[in-house]
């Protein structure tokens, strides 16, 4: 490789850097949530192969314990690796941020029977959407109430 190769080589992996640190919460707010939404339906899968067909509430109960599994896991690594919080009182930040996930459940639900019940939207094209306002929605609620510096 040439002088100049390796010249624009070094400056691209330099801009890379400054990138990454620049956007580090985002993409490890990124990774947290794939892994998180894996937890849940790894726990959905498990839980599923515990109930019985026949129970009418089954899938109530899968979907519940999946959340509250998706919810243990997401805590601490959104607490470690995304917001790194320093914050001594745990019980507090995690009370908040299962309640900021309860509020942000709750926003899904009306959101997604607004979206699909009233305004007649496609049932995935709802989810997609809804979905993406979750998403920041949590962000903002982690950032702003949950991890924020006290």
């Amino acid at each position: 490789m040439s002088k100049e190769q390796t010249t624009v080589v070094a400056s691209i992996v330099d801009q890379m850097k400054l990138i990454i640190l620049k956007y580090r919460e985002f993409i490890v707010y990124g990774i947290v949530g794939v892994l998180t939404t894996a937890v849940s339906w790894l726990a959905a899968y498990v839980l599923k192969l515990f109930f019985n067909d026949q129970i009418a509430w089954q899938n109530v109960a899968i979907n519940t314990l999946s959340w509250v599994a998706a919810i243990a896991f997401a805590y601490p690594a959104n607490r470690q690796f995304v917001f790194e919080s320093k914050n001594h009182n745990i019980l507090r930040e995690c009370t908040e941020f299962v309640g900021s996930r309860i509020a942000t459940g709750v926003m899904e639900v009306a959101m997604m029977s607004l979206t699909v019940n009233v305004l007649n939207i496609n049932f995935w094209v709802s989810k997609l959407l809804v979905s993406v306002v979750v998403i920041i929605a949590n962000y903002v609620l982690s950032k702003l109430v949950v991890f924020k510096a006290r």
